[in-house]
């Protein structure tokens, strides 16, 4: 009698058939949802599971997206943040016309804490810098319910470990609790918008792309470089792309240029793709 399929045995046959780094998935979360979804199915196990993914492309299309992870926290790998606030922001704006405001995406941000963190910069770091200038964040993520929490602006502790006290002190509201709410003036810098990274037409002439945790941690192969060549297709040229510290480019590299001095920030090559092949 064959022994019950495991989650991690699961995850090791159905990820690298789609491109999907099979140990990224082994969160709690995740497993709830593909549990969630053998329910919905009627099916018996994993094994069960496994084998709809494989005579079915559109389940298999949707795995990917039933197993995001959307946690979070305000200047994640803060370290990273540093040199976009002392040169890389600076340097964007600098290669702007006065009028025109500098352009920031962040492309899988969960429940707002990566915009808000580029929000929280603006106005403390950049904006005193050059005053009078104006900043367009956009943020998306395929989750409603993500979505949702980030417009409410409502952070419990642990979403607030790495930021620092300063900001905590001027931008949030205590709630008791350990709960905090975030001022106005700053979530009314990102407009939040529901968007698929390989499935829906990225924005336009960006000039800084966030993308952390999402194409290069949980993505390889030809999905990876389909989701780099629309952030490329997104920047303008000589925009810049921010991963994170345990991230790399891996087959996409070619399209990026690091940006010195600044690690895990990359230039938009000139040559990179100005318009995506995949839709």
């Amino acid at each position: 009698m064959a022994l019950p399929m495991h989650y991690h045995q699961f995850l090791k046959q159905a990820c690298p058939p789609l491109d999907l780094e099979w140990r990224k998935y082994r969160r709690r979360d995740a497993r709830r949802r593909i549990e969630k979804r053998i329910r919905e199915l009627g099916l018996a196990d994993y094994a069960a599971y496994l084998q709809r993914l494989r005579s079915d492309p559109n389940e298999a299309a949707g795995l990917c997206d039933r197993m995001r992870v959307t946690v979070s926290r305000f200047f994640r790998e803060r370290e990273r943040w540093e040199p976009l606030t002392a040169t890389v922001l600076p340097q964007l704006l600098m290669e702007k016309s006065a009028g025109e405001p500098l352009k920031l995406w962040s492309a899988g941000c969960c429940g707002g804490e990566e915009p808000y963190t580029l929000a929280l910069i603006w106005l403390s770091e950049v904006l005193p810098r050059f005053p009078g200038r104006q900043v367009d964040i956009l943020a998306t993520d395929i989750d409603g319910a993500s979505l949702e929490r980030a417009r409410e602006g409502l952070y419990d502790h642990g979403s607030l470990r790495e930021l620092p006290r300063p900001l905590l002190r001027d931008w949030f509201e205590e709630q008791g609790e350990g709960r905090w709410r975030l001022a106005e003036p700053v979530k009314q810098l990102v407009r939040f918008a529901r968007h698929h990274l390989l499935e829906d037409p990225p924005p336009q002439g960006i000039d800084l792309v966030c993308c952390r945790y999402l194409a290069f941690t949980y993505f390889r192969g030809r999905r990876r470089l389909a989701a780099a060549e629309r952030l490329a297709t997104a920047l303008r040229p000589g925009g810049a792309l921010m991963i994170a510290r345990k991230e790399e480019l891996g087959n996409a590299a070619g399209l990026f240029t690091p940006w010195t001095d600044a690690p895990g920030v990359f230039r938009k090559q000139a040559c990179a793709c100005e318009g995506s092949k995949r839709g």
